[in-house]
């Protein structure tokens, strides 16, 4: 996986302006070399190129640019030269904004490609240069085109002001953390703002009289100008402007005669005025005040070591004071038995053009032809790796192609919008990524999740298995103008394009590295949202935005203080809080939020069980207590669900909307006093994602006009999320947490009621008097550390153990979409511990396909609960509704090592546990008395090309251990007697009505514009 390197040398974009100095001098403070400047200029402009210019230029406004700042320009080259010291490019604007698009595509005469040719300029007289400073902050527009640019000229973009905070704290970090002074160039916010009142005056000046907070409150004005109200040219900036300040000597205000309160400062004659002594450069001057900045938006390390720390301290004080025998000692005498055998696919096709394929792995595995006692065998079992996800591509383009055959769309790797990658090892990635990279680009991938389950846990031993969701021509939906597209085609393109209520697929895909959110690496994208209700969000880890590193503890005594695995937790969360609020899908009310999870998913490493194992020797010393082989899961589930619990209650300590001014806690404004939302587009894009209203309404014609709903309240239960945490071998980057989310957008939440089902538990017996044949040797082992007896006899057990399930629903519509969480807990007789009278045969004397039958329905029960004004009970859902069905089972024993080290052995693959589930499945679909479509599902517009008849797709996840924490009882795998059980296995269901979330939607939500 990717590492940041850091301290790259860089070449700052300029236009003159506070936001690209400042940004510039945030690049500076967290590690990197700046080498020189680069500018695009306005044509027909002459730059000053001395201190003595006195040239006169026409008294006409140049024509703007909606890429560039262009007012100022006269003064950039002096800024460079002479205040800073640095070498100094610059290239005339000659194209012009031919790609309106927010998806950019190369395009010959457009002005960014004015930016490319400039920068190859640049690359060619400093190699060395590796990244690109910018100044963007809210406009999408700018900054996927800086990052277009950059990814073809390899080289990483830069954008620290991407939304790093609200305007007001920007503008006050601009002026007082930055110590920038600059004059206003040019203005653009009639009757605010006026040429003749308001140009060359102080930047600071404005803000200290109130007159920007006031025009905020009255018309909605960003206080930053990023709306394009006004434009500023820095004239100092002390720790960048090192050896002089500009004077503005003679300059004349001109005014656009066609658009009264529009203007800008000509420049007709600047000097430098030459500072006394040399300030130190720019690296060092910002070590004494370097981090205020850079912490505005994120939690300090020691800030946020205190959180984790309180509700860590506060989940430890609950655990029991009795230690748990929930899980003894297995032999490893067992052998690691494995079924070589084919696994094909499965499909899933849902109403309107949704598909998920799941169980993608390589037909055979591939063998290596290496000994093991090579020094090389890692590297060997890499390429075996590569070779499986190349057969595993080709299996899915085969799938692909098939489907298209069958449909009037053509389907492409660019339709998938979520990708799950299991690999046995973590190491093998760094291999497969180059050629994931071909297959699925690095154009608006689609999201992802990658995750370690451990050396020969994966079927036959394979080392890749992958499975996807797509969506029929989502992809050249976000590719395609309207105009571009034929109407007399009957596609789910053509339709989706006509559907102006609800974008078919947008895609959150920020390239830059910013105080914002982790960078996308590998490539994929944060977020992927599907027709403005869904949004499935990629896996977040405990980044630091801002240098791609991991989060860690400022000391090592874990004793008294939080681990870096809950420090990762928490920040995985922010992170995660931080895309939704960066989502565009909310048709006037920015962002998302962690509340409107519907299905969560924390994965916590090897490495978090095994240093909260440490901690606990370290912490006990030479002192009695605990047992040392004891392994903490109770102490680690119970952590972790405080840490998130924690985090969602608190949204991560992100305040939605508060980037975007729509926040009531923003300062100096009413609840109120937001910007106006007529400025969104329907899909909650401020000036619909352009630089200003003006541009917005001159590409799109955008009405200003929005309707929005307003949700209901919700009630207590509402607020809780169901949340399923499992401990697996390995996390990229060796994170030691990750945090995986579906949600309902922003937009569905606020006119579709989302909420918790009832917990509903029920119990069946767990032994089998009759001891099922099918299930006596049972490849599938439950992995609680238990061998299975090979003489079971009826009188093992006097007193019978069972089975209890338990199952929560959270949902948005009713019947529209849900996530179902099952588990399924052993419970044993007596006084609920495994003590010298308990035998193994229980677990192993188990109905496996009636329990599986039993966790489907009770998912289906919980998700689709429904009772009419009769009082009548029903179920909004059926086994047609599930996408996708993710089982957990344990598949390796996990021991104690030596100094609170962890040791994990897989011990079986799940290849029974797999053809169980899809023998249920199929049961199930013929008792509901569905049967399969034998036209093939014409109404999809896509065949059936499923040898599984059907049912839903369905993919079989071995880790090392699971909890799941119940929303309403808060308790983790318990009866109702509190007495604690063993989790056997754990389901994810998730349920998707798109046709009936489409109509409520629309019914509930401005269906008149």
């Amino acid at each position: 996986f990717f590492c940041w390197a850091g301290n790259m040398k860089f070449v700052a974009l300029l236009s003159g302006g506070k936001d690209s100095i400042y940004a510039t001098l945030l690049a500076l403070r967290h590690g990197h070399e700046l080498v020189c400047c680069a500018h695009l200029a306005p044509r027909r402009r002459r730059l000053s190129s001395s201190q003595d210019n006195d040239h006169h230029d026409d008294e006409d406004l140049e024509e703007e640019s909606y890429m560039y700042q262009t007012a100022g320009s006269e003064a950039v080259r002096l800024q460079v030269e002479e205040c800073m010291g640095l070498p100094f490019y610059v290239r005339e604007i000659r194209g012009k904004s031919r790609n309106t698009s927010l998806v950019y595509e190369e395009r010959g005469h457009d002005e960014v490609e004015d930016l490319f040719h400039l920068l190859q300029t640049v690359q060619k007289s400093h190699p060395e240069i590796e990244a690109v400073s910018s100044g963007a902050i809210l406009s999408t527009y700018q900054r996927t085109r800086i990052e277009h640019v950059c990814q073809r000229l390899r080289l990483t973009s830069l954008s620290y002001l991407w939304r790093m905070s609200s305007q007001r704290a920007l503008l006050d970090g601009i002026l007082d953390d930055g110590g920038i002074e600059a004059v206003l160039v040019r203005v653009a916010c009639p009757p605010g703002l006026l040429p003749q009142k308001h140009l060359n005056r102080n930047l600071r000046c404005l803000r200290d009289d109130g007159t920007l907070d006031d025009l905020h409150g009255r018309w909605g004005m960003h206080p930053a100008g990023e709306g394009g109200e006004y434009e500023t040219l820095v004239v100092d900036c002390p720790a960048l402007f090192r050896f002089g300040r500009l004077k503005l000597e003679e300059v004349v205000v001109v005014c656009d005669e066609s658009d009264e309160g529009v203007g800008i400062l000509r420049i007709r004659k600047c000097r430098v005025e030459k500072k006394m002594e040399k300030q130190e450069s720019g690296n060092e001057s910002e070590k004494g005040n370097g981090n205020k900045s850079i912490t505005s938006h994120h939690y300090s390390t020691t800030a946020l070591k205190g959180v984790v720390d309180h509700v860590a301290q506060s989940a430890k004080s609950q655990l029991p004071t009795s230690n748990s025998t929930m899980q003894s000692t297995i032999p490893k005498s067992i052998q690691n038995r494995v079924i070589r055998s084919m696994h094909l696919p499965n499909v899933r096709i849902m109403k309107g053009g949704l598909c998920h394929i799941s169980a993608l792995i390589s037909p055979i595995a591939c063998d290596n032809n290496y000994s093991n006692n090579n020094s090389n065998d890692k590297v060997d079992e890499a390429e075996a790796a590569v070779r499986e996800f190349l057969t595993i591509t080709q299996m899915l383009q085969t799938l692909l192609s098939r489907l298209t055959s069958t449909s009037t769309s053509s389907i492409t790797p660019q339709d998938i919008i979520y990708v799950h990658l299991y690999l046995s090892e973590i190491s093998h990635f760094a291999k497969i990524n180059r050629h994931y990279q071909q297959y699925f680009g690095t154009h608006l991938p689609p999201s992802r999740s990658c995750v370690a389950v451990g050396h020969r846990a994966l079927p036959g031993g394979r080392r890749v298995m992958m499975d996807c969701i797509l969506h029929c021509d989502s992809g050249r939906y976000l590719r395609t103008d309207a105009k571009d597209e034929d109407s007399t085609t009957d596609s789910f393109l053509q339709r989706a394009m006509a559907n102006h209520h609800h974008p078919l697929r947008k895609v959150l895909h920020v390239q830059s590295l910013s105080t914002w959110a982790p960078v996308c690496i590998g490539p994929y994208s944060q977020a992927n949202v599907l027709r403005s209700s869904l949004v499935f969000l990629a896996g977040m880890i405990g980044l630091i935005p801002e240098t791609m590193r991991l989060i860690q503890s400022d000391g090592d005594d874990y004793a008294e203080g939080a681990n870096d695995w809950e420090l990762e937790l928490h920040q995985s969360w922010r992170n995660a809080a931080s895309v939704l609020d960066g989502l565009d899908d909310g048709g006037g009310v920015a962002g998302g939020k962690l509340e409107d999870c519907l299905g969560g998913l924390v994965y916590l490493s090897l490495g978090a069980l095994e240093e909260l194992s440490l901690s606990s020797v370290k912490g006990r010393g030479n002192g009695g207590g605990a047992n040392d082989n004891d392994i903490p899961w109770e102490e680690l589930w119970s952590r972790a669900n405080s840490i998130s619990r924690h985090a969602v209650s608190c949204n991560g300590g992100v305040v939605m909307g508060k980037v975007d001014g729509l926040s009531s806690s923003e300062s100096n404004s009413n609840s109120n006093d937001g910007i106006d939302p007529t400025l969104y587009d329907e899909d909650g894009m401020l000036y619909g994602g352009y630089e200003d209203e003006e541009t917005w309404r001159e590409i799109s014609g955008s009405s200003p006009s929005v309707t929005t709903a307003t949700a209901p309240a919700n009630d207590a239960s509402e607020s809780e999320t169901p949340l399923l945490m499992v401990c697996l071998a390995e996390l990229p980057m060796k994170a030691k947490a990750e945090v995986e989310l579906i949600c309902a957008s922003r937009r569905a939440a606020s006119c579709l009621r989302v909420f918790t089902s009832n917990l509903c538990v029920q119990s069946i017996a767990a032994t089998n008097p009759a001891h099922m044949p099918v299930n006596a040797n049972m490849l599938w082992d439950t992995g609680y550390d238990f061998v299975p007896s090979q003489n079971n006899t009826s009188e093992s057990n006097t007193m019978p153990s069972s089975i209890q399930i338990t199952s929560v629903a959270r949902s948005v519509g009713h019947g529209c979409a849900s996530v179902s969480t099952v588990m399924a807990t052993w419970i044993p007789h007596g006084d609920g511990k495994l003590d010298d009278s308990f035998e193994s045969d229980d677990l192993f004397d188990l109905d496996i396909a009636g329990l599986l039958n039993q966790m489907i329905d009770s998912s289906i029960t919980s998700a689709g609960a429904f009772q009419d004004s009769d009082g009548n009970s029903s179920s909004l859902f059926t086994i047609d509704n599930i996408l996708n069905v993710r089982l957990y089972y344990k598949a390796a024993i996990v021991s104690p090592g030596t100094s609170g080290s962890i040791e994990a052995e897989v011990v079986n693959d799940g290849s029974m546990l797999r053809t169980e589930l899809q023998s249920v499945l199929k049961q199930t679909k013929c008792v509901q008395g569905y049967k399969v479509d034998a036209t093939g599902g014409k109404s999809n517009g896509i065949s059936s090309i499923s040898n599984n008849d059907d049912i839903p797709a369905y993919t079989v996840v071995p880790i090392l251990g699971m909890s799941f924490i119940h929303p309403i009882s808060g308790s983790s795998n318990s009866d109702e007697h509190g007495k604690h059980g063993i989790p056997l296995i754990a389901m994810q269901v998730t349920f998707v009505d798109m046709v009936r979330m489409e109509t409520e939607m629309w019914i509930r939500y401005g269906h008149n514009k």
